[in-house]
């Protein structure tokens, strides 16, 4: 995942792609939840991770925060896209949103066209896809305004 660039609109679906950076060590209990804000490379976003707002412009890093406090988005699943050349960023962008939408009813509870939330993804970019063979985009749902607290599994919201 490369550089950052972010859209979300309501109910709707976005994308952002990214890059890599370092987390803080001890941030993560030993089942893997996060248990204190910190920063980390967006390699190291897993699901069940829960983030601060996304930045509006490219960036290497993104700031997790444990679930139980308010953040903007929470990672629900990860999927692997295939190829060997770079497909093009409204190739990567369809195919993250099928993917992420197709995602989205078992984890919420409803469709995301019908659903009051936000989904966005983190995608590769082309530069990693070449340089670090990275294929992995993760999906996230929350609201671009923030004030979410708790994971959003089941919510039907």
């Amino acid at each position: 995942m490369g550089s950052v660039r972010v859209g979300v609109v309501a109910a709707a679906l976005a994308v952002v792609a990214l890059g890599g950076c370092a987390s803080t060590p001890g941030a993560r209990d030993s089942a893997g939840q996060v248990t204190a804000p910190t920063t980390t490379d967006t390699y190291s976003v897993r699901v069940g991770d829960c983030l601060a707002k996304l930045p509006t412009e490219s960036t290497d890093a993104l700031n997790l925060l444990p679930c139980g406090e308010a953040h903007y988005w929470e990672a629900f699943a990860s999927v692997t896209l295939t190829g060997d050349a770079y497909p093009g960023d409204s190739v990567v962008r369809t195919e993250a949103e099928k993917a992420c939408d197709a995602a989205f009813t078992g984890f919420v509870g409803v469709t995301a066209a019908k659903s009051k939330l936000d989904l966005t993804m983190l995608t590769p970019t082309k530069e990693t896809w070449t340089q670090a063979s990275d294929r992995e985009v993760v999906c996230l749902v929350g609201s671009a305004a923030g004030g979410v607290t708790g994971t959003l599994k089941d919510s039907a919201r």
